[in-house]
């Protein structure tokens, strides 16, 4: 299957009236959740040109990459806001979506990209924790209603853009944290954005092995911080402490 979405993936040139979508998955260590994230992607059978941006693997991630894709940026340390930005570079798509490699589409959310309305510049989709867990829908049902509110995107939603806008945009901000946040901020001051039903399904991990409240005070922490000002390496280092303590 793998070897066939690679056959069939083709420069946007080559796909004439179809809309081609990039998608950009930054990995670092990520060998056992990316076949999944890969195979949602596949799945769909749309005119998608797929690129990994590794930040220094070292585990079997490139290996597993290379079983899908020819299209792979190997970079020699992890940097989140880099890889992203070095994964763009590559896109041959109109739409370019950054996809965390522990995260899966749903049936649909590449059709919604490729029918957006000509107005709408860029989003999100609705993200879903994968989980039954009763805490963890809240938490997922609270986020899409936040992002939808306040157009602030988390990059565990799917954030998409037309290229052209990205470009025009400069990409991600080189910063240690929050890439995600203040580049989705810049994004709607420049035009439309929408939150786009998805949902994406996101790993509860890191919720699972630091505690879910734990979790949660950290991500109300970072966003706060940010939007105050604070400089983001202190809120980096803060918010990774606790896994330094490990």
């Amino acid at each position: 299957m793998a070897m066939q979405f690679m056959m069939t993936t083709m420069p946007g040139w080559l796909a004439e009236g179809k809309v081609m979508i990039s998608v950009i998955i930054p990995t670092c260590n990520e060998e056992n959740l990316l076949p999944g994230c890969l195979e949602s992607i596949i799945k769909e059978q749309e005119n998608v040109q797929l690129i990994v941006a590794d930040g220094a693997s070292s585990d079997h991630t490139l290996t597993v990459a290379r079983q899908y894709t020819k299209e792979i940026v190997a970079m020699d340390k992890t940097d989140l806001a880099a890889q992203l930005n070095a994964g763009a570079a590559k896109a041959n798509g109109e739409i370019l979506l950054f996809l965390h490699a522990d995260s899966r589409l749903t049936t649909g959310c590449l059709n919604r990209l490729k029918t957006l309305p000509p107005q709408v510049i860029g989003g999100a989709f609705t993200m879903q924790l994968e989980s039954n867990n009763f805490f963890y829908r809240a938490l997922s049902l609270g986020g899409n209603i936040y992002c939808r509110l306040t157009g602030t995107y988390f990059g565990d939603r799917g954030i998409f853009v037309r290229t052209s806008v990205f470009r025009r945009l400069g990409g991600y901000a080189n910063i240690p944290i929050m890439s995600d946040v203040e580049f989705s901020i810049r994004l709607k001051r420049l035009g439309k954005t929408v939150l786009l039903q998805g949902p994406v399904i996101s790993s509860s991990r890191k919720f699972d092995q630091e505690g879910s409240l734990h979790t949660l005070y950290l991500i109300i922490y970072a966003l706060l911080a940010f939007k105050l000002g604070v400089d983001p390496e202190i809120i980096k280092s803060k918010y990774y402490h606790f896994d330094a303590e490990q």
